[in-house]
């Protein structure tokens, strides 16, 4: 039997620009939209609210794992039967969504989005590759694209994570949850249509530094 109450939770900061549409296509397949304004010095809670969202705006920027349990920590208190994550940035297209719903129906606890690649530089690939295989290593919980931010989860799964991140460690602390808890998990394949490029120091940096918060994590210091 499908759900009825669903939510897509964005965490935003900056997005003005890109964000509209984004909302727009979710809301054809979820019940709300909830955008988490992580301190941003543009319109992006003006331009949310606009195209149908409901905003919750922090006056500071904190990280999008600050944001993310946050806006989780909101959908578990309204009981929505379904949560969903999505980026901002158009990165993600949201007529996935229906396809995650359909994984939660059929029996998934959580559901991760599977990206599609290809039109990736080579360097990202093998940065994601590796990642990826490290943190299965660590919790072994067969999520084979560890740093995608399109997910889904029930609303029993959410009560059960304890989330601590603050930046873009987030993904590592989902996984880490996920193994903790021994969630059944699904994927659902999704073609990314635009990268963003960004710094290769600076995304390199970022995958050591989740890595080694899943370590810490995995050995109970955080």
């Amino acid at each position: 039997m499908k759900s009825s109450k669903t939510v897509a939770i964005l965490p935003a900061f900056n997005e003005a620009r890109r964000i509209g549409k984004v909302i727009q296509e979710a809301r054809k397949h979820v019940s709300s939209v909830l955008v988490v304004d992580d301190g941003s010095s543009d319109n992006t809670s003006e331009v949310a609210k606009k195209n149908g969202a409901r905003v919750i705006r922090l006056e500071n920027n904190s990280g999008v794992g600050y944001a993310s349990r946050i806006g989780l920590n909101q959908a578990i208190k309204e009981k929505f039967d379904i949560i969903i994550f999505l980026d901002a940035d158009g990165q993600l297209n949201p007529r996935y969504i229906t396809n995650f719903i359909e994984k939660i129906d059929n029996g998934a606890c959580y559901v991760y989005g599977r990206r599609n690649l290809g039109k990736y530089p080579l360097s990202n690939k093998i940065g994601n590759w590796g990642l990826t295989f490290l943190a299965n290593v660590l919790c072994p919980v067969g999520i084979w694209d560890v740093e995608c931010g399109y997910r889904a989860m029930t609303l029993e799964a959410a009560r059960k994570m304890r989330l601590k991140s603050m930046k873009y460690e987030r993904e590592m602390d989902f996984l880490y949850e996920v193994w903790r808890n021994k969630l059944k998990v699904s994927s659902v394949e999704v073609i990314v249509p635009i990268f963003h490029k960004k710094s290769r120091t600076r995304t390199v940096l970022r995958g050591f530094r989740n890595f080694w918060f899943l370590k810490k994590r995995r050995l109970h210091i955080v």
